[in-house]
């Protein structure tokens, strides 16, 4: 027998989005289930740096930063291009900020200035130089109590040696540590914390990034009565025949069919994980590597597309690129890191092809373009005794930590010299030597004439400030040297169901499917594959998700109801 059950909503997936989206319906008085196919909450939001782009935002304002929607309107639009959805457009910039103020007053979720990361485009005009980028409060995992075990563990590699999660604020004092007795204490006492939370459980308590606001979203999902099922995947959406009028899933061998009186919001997360869809959407695909859960298998979006919803056009990329380098573990798995700003664009190190020569700058957030574009896939970092000692490299930590390990495990090459290297790693040892001698002279006159590395704000990131004459660039000259394979991977898919501005899908005609509501991977980004920002990922699956939830709760009753009736337990009530 088919079990059944009824409620208002029930949300698909549960990353930022769909944890987003559940929370603020609840909070706005619905009746919310979230289905989740994994047996952990989090998706791929726990799993990211956990920032959010938001122009306009009031911790900017709180700081006296100058903004304008005007400004931002304008950016957005010169760096996406002719094809961004101006009616998506408007309500982002409307809601946005929005949501930000939503989550700080009625749930568990915090946010901080960060400083020090620059809109992506300098060149182009509303570019701010910082308080767009809002990062999550570090969190203690211990709030969530017996649901701790339930929420997706970060990426292993962003990790210090042992597990122990560091976060942004945290770099600074690993930097010093043997410079600055603050700094010193500062990480000891980390440790120590560290070392005794692991008395008592199976990670480390203290979570930093995405994972921190993975967990708040969950406190707050917890906190708004959301109910929640883990290794629950959805079969199949089901409809009257006109609108989506629930789900099927799959829940403890059994099928259960749930009734959605408002509608059924899809947040599964997008298709990085389906390898026929990769094969479709994403350039080089017997090389590429994602990093999101295997669980992320274009379920929203294939069964959307089976009730006549369509994709949104042709995006500038397919997906959110990421370098990627792989160890291949003795026992057949694999760990995946992601090269984001720890080593590549640091000064003495530079990526090179097959023919032994730099192909874009290492800098640069998106060193994936130039590697597609160039094919430069697979490709690799190249390195010298000095950089790796002092930055690490890959899965090597900042002191050289696990450099022995790694080469004997084959994942880092080492030789004595560059001709050998190139040897090594299969390059073109003339070109490999010539590249290395060029980017030598070029880092003493602190300007690379080849690929500008370094010469905007936004390379200084990835850099190395306390580095002179430019923080990007540095000799590689001491002997012995290495390299590491990278390749192409993302951290999301672009690619998704055309939404209204409510969030609702669109069939052919562009009519709003009733029912049925796309946000987050399974809803095509507005950005259309060339982002802002840091965390301009993570800002769409929340903004959106705020606004279908709003949708949802606004149905049936003409206007949003009030938060202070509709929801109790609020935070500052």
């Amino acid at each position: 027998m088919i079990e059944t059950l009824d409620k208002d909503v029930v949300v698909v997936g549960s990353g930022g989005a769909g944890m987003t989206a559940a929370t603020v319906a609840a909070r706005l008085g619905l009746d919310v289930l979230l289905v989740e196919k994994s047996p952990f909450f989090g998706g791929t939001t726990a799993l990211s740096g956990g920032g959010i782009w938001v122009p306009c935002n009031s911790l900017e304002q709180e700081a006296g930063i100058e903004d304008s929607r005007d400004l931002a309107m304008r950016y957005i639009k010169e760096s996406v291009g002719p094809t961004v959805r101006e009616d998506l457009l408007e309500v982002f910039l409307q809601q946005a900020p929005k949501m930000v103020d939503f989550l700080r007053k009625h749930t568990a979720v915090e946010f901080v200035l960060q400083e020090g990361f620059p809109d992506w485009h300098p060149e182009i005009s509303g570019f701010c130089s910082g308080g767009r980028l809002l990062t999550p409060v570090d969190y203690r995992g211990t709030e969530l109590e017996d649901d701790f075990g339930r929420l997706r563990p970060p990426l292993s590699e962003f990790n210090a040696p042992g597990g122990m999660m560091i976060g942004l604020s945290d770099m600074p004092h690993i930097a010093n540590v043997n410079k600055s007795w603050a700094s010193f204490r500062y990480i000891a006492g980390l440790i120590s914390k560290y070392a005794f939370d692991r008395l008592r459980y199976s990670r480390g308590a203290r979570l930093t990034m995405g994972n921190a606001l993975a967990a708040r979203l969950l406190r707050s999902c917890l906190d708004a009565g959301v109910e929640l099922w883990s290794e629950a995947p959805m079969s199949r959406l089901q409809t009257d025949g006109k609108s989506v009028t629930g789900v099927a899933v799959k829940r403890d061998g059994q099928e259960v069919s749930v009734k959605a009186r408002r509608g059924v919001i899809l947040a599964s997360g997008g298709f990085s994980a389906n390898s026929k869809m990769r094969q479709q959407f994403i350039p080089y695909p017997e090389h590429h590597v994602s990093l999101v859960p295997d669980s992320n298998t274009g379920d929203g979006i294939n069964n959307a597309l089976q009730l006549g919803g369509k994709f949104d056009g042709k995006n500038i990329s397919n997906a959110g690129w990421v370098v990627v380098s792989v160890l291949k573990n003795s026992d057949g798995s694999i760990r995946k890191f992601p090269h984001l700003f720890l080593d590549r664009g640091k000064p003495g190190c530079i990526a090179v092809n097959g023919g032994g020569k730099r192909f874009g700058n290492e800098a640069t957030t998106n060193l994936v373009e130039p590697m597609h574009r160039s094919g430069s896939v697979p490709a690799h970092l190249i390195c010298d005794h000095t950089f790796i000692k002092k930055y690490g490299l890959g899965l090597v930590r900042p002191g050289g930590i696990g450099l022995r390990r790694m080469l004997k495990a084959g994942y880092v090459i080492s030789a004595p010299t560059v001709e050998a290297l190139a040897n090594e790693i299969g390059a073109n040892s003339t070109n490999l030597i010539a590249s290395i001698e060029r980017f030598n002279l070029q880092a003493i006159t602190g300007v690379d004439d080849d690929y500008r590395r370094g010469a905007q704000t936004s390379d200084f990131a990835m850099g190395d400030m306390h580095h002179k004459p430019n923080p990007c660039l540095g000799p590689i000259q001491n002997a012995p040297f290495y390299a590491v394979k990278i390749y192409p991977g993302d951290s999301t898919t672009t690619v998704g169901l055309k939404v209204d501005t409510n969030a609702r899908v669109v069939d052919q005609q562009d009519r709003p499917i009733p029912g049925l509501q796309a946000i987050g991977l399974d809803m095509n980004s507005l950005w259309r594959g060339r982002a802002p920002g840091n965390g301009a990922n993570n800002t769409l699956g929340l903004t959106f998700g705020y606004v279908a939830a709003r949708t949802l709760a606004a149905d049936q009753c003409g206007s949003v109801p009030d938060t202070k009736t509709a929801a109790v337990g609020v935070k500052g009530q």
